[in-house]
């Protein structure tokens, strides 16, 4: 089944103009990529969702987790959350290329509410895991890319299976974590509200006793389980938000460093600078210049 996702990955992409690195989105959370190169790790927000590699490798780091896949494996990512990717294996006669389908909780809640009897929820279930995917799952992920080429097609076939795909993950090795995802009363979801609280309010002072009440735990249950789900503290989890949305300020709008780290909440801006160069790996500075160079 692989191969048939091979070719209706090649077959997407050879419609598209241009050549090497490729980012397609045909549809709202359906992703398909292409890169001739082993790439630098790339810092991100991952959002829930299905990663598979359809040729060559990659690895995500959250924390002091790392995690590698390849061909035929895929990366659940359980809740939105700060990550590093990079593509280990590319080449010019085997380039990268990878899938990635975003997951809706509520169709994965109606799809495990109709199994009797469900997977049971993974009571340690982490924000990231990679699983070798079985047959009927890789030719569905095919048949959601053959679907995203035909533009009549696409709005009355991948809705379906998208309700598939969520079956098959639920059912396959996939299960005991993306259940996790479902379960209302489950850690996982749990964690997952918090981190919603936290991107919506990421530029204001962290009150982890607000976040851990509103989970139901005790303050050190609470940082144990978020660093057990996100590989960092909820601390690091809120300073990543921040130099996210401050690059996305320097590359996008019209600022300047200052106003970025005062936008996303930074008090000091030495502090903004030594954390954005040590996080992307040059200063905040390079990516404003970087962005005017791309504009000219």
């Amino acid at each position: 089944m692989l191969t048939r996702l091979h070719d209706a990955v090649e077959s997407l992409l050879s419609r598209s103009a241009g050549e090497g690195d490729r980012v397609l989105s045909p549809l709202p959370g359906v992703i398909v990529s292409t890169t001739r190169r082993a790439r630098m790790p790339s810092h991100a927000l991952y959002r829930p969702a299905l990663g598979v590699v359809v040729q060559g490798a990659k690895q995500v780091l959250a924390g002091r987790r790392s995690l590698d896949y390849r061909a035929g494996q895929g990366l659940v990512t359980g809740i939105a959350m700060p990550a590093t990717g990079r593509v280990l294996t590319a080449s010019r006669a085997q380039p990268f290329m990878g899938v990635s389908i975003e997951l809706d909780t509520g169709v994965l809640q109606q799809v495990l509410a109709g199994l009797d009897p469900g997977p049971s929820a993974l009571a340690a279930a982490s924000g990231l895991s990679v699983h070798t995917l079985p047959a009927p799952l890789l030719d569905c992920v095919a048949r959601i890319v053959e679907a995203v080429r035909i533009d009549d097609a696409a709005a009355v076939l991948v809705p379906t299976l998208l309700r598939e795909l969520s079956y098959w993950l639920l059912t396959g090795p996939t299960g005991p974590e993306v259940a996790a995802m479902a379960r209302p009363e489950g850690t996982l979801h749990r964690i997952a509200e918090a981190v919603v609280h936290l991107r919506r309010h990421f530029r204001q002072p962290l009150q982890v006793e607000s976040l851990a009440a509103a989970s139901n735990m005790s303050v050190s249950l609470f940082y144990r389980r978020f660093r057990a789900v996100t590989g960092v503290s909820p601390l690091q989890f809120q300073k990543q938000l921040r130099l996210l949305e401050a690059r996305r300020l320097l590359e996008t709008q019209a600022v300047n460093v200052t106003s970025a780290a005062l936008a996303v909440g930074y008090e000091s801006l030495s502090q903004f600078s030594r954390e954005y160069q040590r996080c992307f790996g040059h200063s905040a500075r390079e990516s404003l210049q970087g962005s005017a160079l791309s504009v000219d």
